[in-house]
């Protein structure tokens, strides 16, 4: 590193971005420790000095960048809060479509109405933007909405997504208004031949290998169907999917290299290939990965015009900076940390193992494949932390599969400029064998191994303890393989500490309860939303991997409600229910629909009521209401149940109210320490006479944002506050749980930890 300054400030740079992003405080930290530490190591490091100089500018740079951005944005945020309907002006900067909507990226926002231009640009959704293109003047009404940061642990940050791509807000527009045309021919051709590029895919290929090209070659990724999504990922090679070096390469690189070949000069080749790749990249959406690699050939075609050589480390962490510096928030976005850690995993390989005579076709073979392993286990860390688990057979893939995509991506790129089956037959052949190969991952017994969310500290250990490892057995033959070894066993060891734990989560307008109870056991008591849509994909199973658990040992739904049980039933074909519980109630047709895809789906299903009991060590859960049959209104039939783990009591009302609390209240309940509200907080419910019987400390209330219920009401919240108990809301403080520490139970409201 002391040879690679760019290397240096880079590193430096992102660790200060991640340090003014977890608190400011942390920044004059850090640079007191570092300081002392220096002081006390001068001799030690004294042949590392330009690059610890080179590593303090960056991350003081870094640290200084993010808290800038930051207050610009917040402070805008703050502006704009509770504004219901405003006008905006700017221009049409790219348009596009999600699987659900059209959408279109405004740039140079101004806001007449308020005299004040926004820093960054707005993302805007609707069902058809008709004859708005790229370059248009528009003026959209609608509200302004900001990024929010996750609800929930486990739950992906949007905020930090958008704001790394300088997105400031999104508007779902009432009125829309074209003023006029800004000359950008440039653009302007650019998505006439997207377009055009995108006809002649859907001429060529059939409904199943088309959305691949499609994502691919133009970055549209909306025909990729959840199943085949699932079944790259689960076989490691989903970033295939993505615009990303491999494009330039082909862009760029390729049109560089055969113009040398053909005797052009040095200058007028590297011009004519970065020009390809600037259009290639402004055509496919700019994205962050697409960016790094134009900026990494770049640098190359820079080296060569001064006669330098390439250093892939260097060149790395070069367009990181760059990148950083555009937008510090990028320092959290999982896609730069894929795309920068898949750089420098290659780079570092490099050096560790660098290329020696490689004369036979063995020869290079198993050198790709001792590559292929090497990148997988420098990029673990990097995916436990985003993705909670990581395939351990995804190297074989990789090493099978990229030379086929290599060659079919070849092939498809030149058919989209080209419509002759002379292209389209071989690629549409050779990705027909990726498609195949990829799926016999869903046959392997080890498809995934969910080992949680790692703590940054662990990150850091473990990438100190590779370097440890490769210089204390340098000398050894082995030492390389060894040193991958090592890892391997590091990661093997489980990198979330399990807990006993009572999560409410924050699904919106439903419940979701989930349970960790005895290290071992994860049970879900309700999991649905009536204002959250894919409540199961975005944020029951994020959070249930979070923890560490590969499934749900059991699903109970209280009761037959949408709210209470969507996101069970999306989890339902991904097999990670083993085991449904239902109440012991008359059958309706929502009843009879999620039995019936409970079975089709092979799970297990249980009937419950009064009397029904779990248990295990420590903890046990009984059914108190209602018995089976009971013949009682849907909401008063909900299944309640009292938890005890640890010396705890917890009741669990789902939507209980009227008639169904009068019975449990008349079977004589006793004192419960936290109460979760039924019915998401319904003046129907929560009586007087239950709360003088149960006396709990917490009574905690699920429920959405502005709901159009009213939940809580205020009757059900005077009555909460005069018996004496503490109330916590989802919607005001996110997802709250509670957990044992040293003997101890603590109460976890997510948000109030983030500002702290």
């Amino acid at each position: 590193m002391n040879n690679r300054p760019f290397l240096a400030v880079f590193a430096g740079c992102w660790l200060g971005e991640i340090t003014a992003c977890h608190d400011v405080r942390m920044v004059f930290a850090a640079l007191l420790f570092s300081g002392i530490f220096v002081l006390f190591f001068k001799k030690q490091i004294s042949g590392w000095r330009r690059a610890v100089l080179f590593f303090f500018a960056g991350f003081l740079a870094g640290a200084l960048m993010f808290v800038y951005q930051n207050k610009r944005f917040t402070r805008q945020e703050n502006v704009l809060k509770g504004s219901e309907q405003v006008r905006a002006a700017g221009t049409a900067e790219w348009k596009g479509r999600t699987k659900k909507k059209e959408f279109l990226l405004l740039s140079h926002v101004y806001l007449p109405d308020r005299h004040l231009y926004l820093d960054g640009d707005v993302m805007v959704y609707d069902d058809d933007f008709g004859h708005i293109l790229p370059g248009n003047k528009v003026v959209l009404t609608g509200e302004l909405l900001p990024h929010e940061g996750p609800s929930n642990l486990g739950e992906n940050d949007m905020r930090i997504y958008y704001l790394s791509r300088n997105i400031g807000f999104t508007m779902f527009p009432d009125k829309k208004e074209i003023l006029g045309q800004e000359k950008k021919f440039w653009k302007s051709r650019l998505f006439s031949l997207r377009n055009r590029m995108s006809k002649n895919l859907s001429l060529q290929y059939d409904e199943k290998i088309r959305p691949m090209f499609e994502a691919m070659i133009l970055g549209d990724k909306t025909g990729i169907s959840k199943d085949l999504k699932d079944t790259f990922t689960q076989s490691g090679i989903v970033h295939i999917l993505a615009i990303s070096g491999l494009h330039i390469s082909l862009a760029g690189a390729g049109i560089y290299r055969r113009l040398r070949g053909a005797g052009v000069p040095v200058c007028l080749s590297g011009a004519a290939g970065l020009t390809f790749a600037l259009s290639y990249c402004v055509m496919t959406g700019m994205t962050g990965s697409s960016k790094r690699a134009l900026f990494m050939f770049f640098f190359f075609v820079l080296s060569q015009v001064c006669g330098r050589s390439y250093d892939l480390l260097s060149s790395g962490g070069a367009a990181g900076l760059l990148l950083l510096l555009e937008s510090p928030f990028r320092c959290l976005d999982a896609g730069f940390l894929m795309s920068m850690g898949a750089v420098m995993a290659a780079g570092i390989y490099r050096e560790v193992l660098p290329a020696g005579k490689q004369k036979t076709f063995r020869d290079r073979q198993i050198r790709r494949f001792v590559f292929c392993i090497v990148v997988q286990i420098i990029m673990t860390p990097v995916l436990l932390y985003f993705q909670y688990e990581c395939y351990p057979l995804s190297f074989i893939f990789n090493f099978l599969m990229l030379p086929l995509v290599t060659a079919g991506f070849t092939a498809g790129f030149l058919s989209a400029f080209l419509p002759v089956f002379l292209f389209s037959v071989p690629a549409s052949a050779l990705f027909s064998l990726v498609v195949a190969g990829t799926s016999l991952s869903r046959r392997l017994p080890v498809q995934n191994l969910v080992l949680g969310k790692p703590s940054f500290l662990w990150i850091i250990v473990f990438y100190m303890g590779l370097c440890l490892l490769y210089k204390t057995l340098k000398k050894s033959s082995y030492h390389k393989y060894a040193c991958l070894l090592a890892c391997g066993c590091f990661l093997i060891l489980g990198v979330q500490k399990k807990q006993d734990k009572i999560s409410f989560l924050d699904v919106g307008q439903g419940d979701c309860i989930a349970l960790s109870l005895n290290r071992q056991d994860m049970i879900l008591v309700d999991g649905g939303s009536s204002s959250k849509q894919d409540v199961g994909q975005y944020i029951i199973a994020p959070y249930v991997k979070s923890q560490g658990y590969q499934a749900v040992s059991a699903a109970v739904i209280t009761h037959l409600d949408s709210d209470h049980y969507s996101g069970i039933r999306e989890l339902l074909p991904s097999g990670m229910i083993r085991r449904l519980y239902l109440p012991r109630v008359k059958k309706d047709h929502a009843y009879m629909e999620i039995e019936k895809e409970a079975r089709q789906y092979h799970v297990s299903v249980s009937y419950l009521s009064m009397g029904s009991k779990f248990s295990g060590t420590d903890w046990s859960m009984e059914c108190l209401h209602p018995g089976p049959d009971t013949g009682l209104e849907k909401n008063a039939a909900s299944l309640v149940f009292r938890l005890k783990v640890r010396g705890l009591s917890v009741l669990l009302t789902g939507d209980l109210e009227n008639e169904g609390e009068e019975m449990l209240v008349q079977s004589g309940i006793q004192h419960a320490d936290i109460l979760k509200v039924g019915h998401h907080g319904s003046k129907n419910g929560t009586g007087e006479e239950l709360l003088r019987q149960l006396r709990p400390k917490i009574a905690i209330v699920s429920a959405g944002k502005k709901n159009r219920y009213g939940h809580p009401h205020r009757e059900t919240v005077r009555r909460l506050n005069d018996s004496g108990c503490s109330i916590y809301e989802t919607s005001r403080s996110g997802m709250l749980w509670f957990s044992m520490e040293r003997k101890r139970w603590y109460l976890n409201p997510k948000l109030d930890i983030m500002k702290q």
